[in-house]
Formats: structure tokens, C-alpha cells, sequence
């Protein structure tokens, strides 16, 4: 009966650490993350938050995105200095100069990834905005976390509103 339970608890142990091992070393295909925060149609799952204009997409919007007063591709240099500045990310696919990113950011304790995807729009005479896609990747609910990345992340572009 001992025997049993130790050897029970043994493959529990196991089992989780593989899990553990495959989720903080999983792959960021690009084909999939890398979308447009403009056109992906949003996850059934309550685990994922948009801002955006809603004038410029058909999907649903949490929060209306902000209208800046500067070049969208300043605003994207800026913008991607600090996101890579923060813990546990890195930039998957794009560049501040096509003014669209993607991010990979992971939870402190589990390395699960969170998907960033970032899109700066030329709304011209000297006006843009920002289009921002955040979605966990495992799981169904995230917590408020994608919110509060989108909210923090846009934050630090209020010196460029108008």
C-alpha cells in the first residue's frame, strides 16, 4: 500500500515536471502569434484583452485605443525599448520600423507565454494610434493580467497624447 502511494506520487511528481518542462520551453510559431490586433478574431476563452480604435476593426473591443500626437514610428521605438525592458520578454516577430510587434511574455513562476501583438496606425496630420492584442496561451481564465499588461504597456506612451 506504501509502495502504491510513493509510486503514485512519483509519476504525479513526473508527469508535472514534464508539463512544466514543455510549457517554459515551447515554441513561438510566428505563423501562429504573429497576427494583426486589427483582424484576429477574438478567443471564446476570457483570457485575452484588446485595445483598439474601434472605427478600424470589426472585432470586439475592450478598451478604445488613445489618439497620439507624433509619428507612429517614434512612438513604436519607444514603445519597444521599454516592452523588452520589462522581465521575462522578448520580442518574436516584427520591428518598430514596420510599426508592428509581436511579444512573448512570460508568468514569473511558470514561464506560461502571453502573447503580445502591437500594430501602429498613421491616422495622418501628424496623429496615430496603437492597436494591442494580448492573449495567454494555456489555460482559460488569465486573471486580469492581459489587462493590466495592455493598461501598463499603453500607459507609458502618455506623454505622446494629444
Amino acid at each position: 500500500m506504501i509502495r502504491m502511494a510513493i509510486f503514485l506520487v512519483f509519476i504525479s511528481l513526473a508527469t508535472a515536471g514534464g508539463l512544466f518542462y514543455y510549457v517554459s520551453t515551447v515554441e513561438h510559431d510566428t505563423a501562429v502569434w504573429h497576427v494583426d490586433p486589427l483582424t484576429e478574431p477574438q478567443t471564446v476563452k476570457p483570457h485575452s484583452f484588446r485595445m483598439a480604435p474601434p472605427a478600424l476593426t470589426e472585432e470586439f473591443v475592450d478598451v478604445p485605443s488613445p489618439v497620439y500626437t507624433t509619428n507612429p514610428t517614434l512612438m513604436a521605438k519607444a514603445f519597444d525599448d521599454f516592452v523588452l525592458s520589462q522581465r521575462k520578454t522578448t520580442r518574436i516577430a516584427g520591428s518598430p520600423e514596420e510599426g508592428w510587434m509581436t511579444y512573448v511574455q512570460k508568468t514569473p513562476n511558470l514561464n506560461l507565454p502571453d502573447y503580445i501583438s502591437v500594430k501602429f496606425i498613421d491616422l495622418n496630420g501628424g496623429k496615430s494610434t496603437i492597436a494591442i492584442y494580448s492573449r495567454s496561451r494555456f489555460g482559460h481564465g488569465d486573471l486580469g493580467v492581459n489587462e493590466a499588461r495592455v493598461l501598463a504597456w499603453v500607459g507609458t506612451l502618455s506623454s505622446f497624447e494629444q
